[in-house]
């Protein structure tokens, strides 16, 4: 049931679109700054590490510098205790993020830009991998309703900030998980997030 809704709210914010919306792409890197799941040894939690992000997104102009936009993203997030080697612990969880922004700009073509909004992420699939002394051991990170595992549905405030150049654009988001959160008890991905992207905007 949640995943014909969400399905069913992507095909709105896409099929709806107007003459006049713009369409683009974007693409680039995710950094976790908390810590999570435990290390192999277990005796601590494994970093934050570099993930990545691709999408694609709509302009729908309210004003001269006023704009709405939505967007629909896959998002990769990881984590990795590497202790000299011989202990190693990754862990990669992919979710789908749509963020629904209000962007202010400039009113140009090229200038700064900021924007704020709320956003909706769903889990979608994961992996773990622990090896220790050379042998290497994998399993799925699981989804559920349990008292221990990840409500797949997140409710998280997203802000950003960035330059366009005309059609290429690179800007910095931040978002911030409002439900789901992670206790001391259990560990789960959906911990807040930074992203650097670099989008491309067709149409005029």
């Amino acid at each position: 049931m949640k995943k014909g809704l969400l399905l069913g709210l992507i095909s709105f914010l896409f099929i709806s679109a107007d003459v006049f919306s713009q369409i683009g792409v974007q693409a680039g890197l995710i950094g976790v700054p908390g810590e999570a799941f435990t290390t192999a040894d277990g005796l601590d939690k494994a970093r934050g590490a570099m993930g990545f992000t691709v999408g694609i997104y709509y302009d729908y102009p309210v004003s001269e510098k006023l704009t709405f936009q939505p967007a629909v993203n896959l998002v990769n997030k990881k984590w990795k205790d590497d202790l000299d080697g011989i202990e190693i612990t990754e862990v990669s969880i992919n979710y789908l993020e749509i963020p629904l922004q209000v962007v202010f700009n400039q009113g140009g073509e090229k200038g700064f830009f900021f924007g704020a909004g709320p956003s909706l992420m769903y889990g979608l699939s994961g992996k773990a991998d622990i090896t220790i002394g050379g042998s290497k051991t994998s399993f799925d990170y699981e989804f559920g309703s349990g008292e221990f595992e990840e409500n797949p549905l997140t409710i998280a405030a997203n802000i950003m900030a960035g330059y366009s150049f005309g059609s290429l654009n690179i800007n910095v988001n931040y978002s911030h998980g409002i439900t789901n959160q992670p206790g001391s008890d259990r560990d789960q991905g959906n911990e807040n997030h930074f992203a650097l992207r670099i989008g491309y905007k067709f149409g005029k």
